[in-house]
């Protein structure tokens, strides 16, 4: 219902200057992280990283709901990553919002190495970053991937000492997806 609601709330507030412009979304790309710490690798994965981006203004959005992550080490591990790290109950969602650099030609097919800059929130805490994307577009549609890192500390997430040998302060992020064509009349 939440992921539903955003969407719309996009596309209506994108509506008002629509006018036949091009916009691209995904309801299903993946998002995958990983912890490697000392004593121990955390991986996990969502496939429900939604996005949107406007091509005429080069504007994005992307968001994923923290607990439709899976592939934890344990049930009890995930439950603590939702419960007492990323505390998905007041922080539902991490997400990146901002302006893509560079000018590309969406008409034309090829891959692009792009900068998308903007604000990346996590556990409520915002912070400005630049995160470089390729992009390649092919039969209308954009393939997309990145790879970057995340500290925790700067999205003051706490890591008690008794497992901090357990949970790496410097996450791994990927993303990858692929966005659908959309003209808004």
């Amino acid at each position: 219902m939440i992921r539903h609601l955003f969407f719309l709330l996009c596309f209506i507030s994108l509506q008002a200057s629509a006018d036949g412009t091009v916009y691209y979304y995904t309801n299903k790309a993946e998002v995958w992280f990983s912890s490697d710490a000392p004593q121990e690798l955390i991986k996990a994965e969502s496939n429900d990283l939604r996005g949107l981006i406007d091509i005429e203004k080069k504007t994005f959005v992307f968001k994923v709901l923290i607990r439709t992550f899976e592939g934890f080490n344990s049930a009890l591990q995930k439950e603590h990553f939702n419960e007492k790290f990323l505390e998905s109950e007041s922080y539902p969602e991490a997400q990146f919002t901002g302006k893509i650099i560079e000018d590309i030609d969406y008409n034309v097919p090829g891959t692009y190495t792009i900068r998308a800059k903007g604000k990346l929130s996590i556990h409520g805490v915002e912070q400005e970053r630049i995160i470089k994307t390729i992009l390649t577009i092919k039969n209308s549609e954009i393939y997309f991937e990145s790879n970057f890192t995340v500290l925790l500390s700067e999205h003051n997430i706490k890591v008690p000492k008794v497992v901090h040998e357990k949970i790496a302060s410097e996450i791994n992020v990927e993303i990858k997806g692929i966005l659908k064509k959309k003209v808004l009349e």
